[in-house]
């Protein structure tokens, strides 16, 4: 396979669906989200954008080596603190993009 069986946004969201104005996906499609972490009045945004983090690496895990985008690359990197156990995640996503800055070069263009 190559870069464009993954590229579309379903292939990493489950259900993802747009209509021209809004995007829209199940909650039960990110693993890490919940109805009550998603709440747009009471819900914590920084647990929904781990949870999106989490399962755009986890997917990206899944895709070949070989396959990959040239144009981006992600990265996760995980430590403990010895004395208080806490753990810190690190997600790194990495984007070349045309000299405007503002679009991800295309991959044909690698």
């Amino acid at each position: 396979m190559a870069w464009s069986t993954y590229a579309p946004p379903a292939q990493w969201v489950a259900d993802w669906s747009e209509n021209g104005t809004n995007v829209t996906f199940p909650i039960a499609s990110i693993p890490e989200l919940t109805a009550a972490v998603a709440d747009g009045t009471t819900g914590d945004m920084r647990k929904c954008i781990y949870a999106l983090l989490a399962k755009f690496y986890a997917f990206w895990l899944t895709i070949p080596v070989a396959d990959r985008p040239a144009m981006m690359t992600i990265y996760r990197s995980t430590s403990t603190n010895d004395t208080t156990g806490e753990i810190t995640k690190t997600y790194q996503f990495q984007f070349k993009v045309a000299h405007t800055g503002t679009e991800v070069v295309d991959e044909e263009s690698a």
